[in-house]
């Protein structure tokens, strides 16, 4: 058995809602991927920050890869 760790990925668009779009679209590509070569991923590890130049950014920055998985954009990641 071996582990894969720490996969970052990064998006950056003029707007928060895009870097969500891009972000989403790639979660989905990899989950599929990994899901054909029995690889499985823990939503619970999963971190979001968005950074930005804006003191509040005043919309929904979550992102929803299906029903019952959601991640929860955070001000900190460890």
């Amino acid at each position: 058995m071996s582990y894969i760790n720490d996969i970052d990925l990064v998006a950056s668009s003029k707007s928060i809602k895009e870097n969500c779009k891009i972000l989403k679209k790639a979660v989905i590509r990899i989950f599929e991927k990994g899901a054909d070569n029995l690889i499985q991923f823990n939503p619970k590890k999963t971190e979001l920050i968005h950074f930005h130049s804006k003191r509040n950014i005043g919309e929904n920055v979550n992102i929803y890869f299906s029903e019952n998985y959601l991640v929860e954009a955070k001000s900190t990641v460890k």
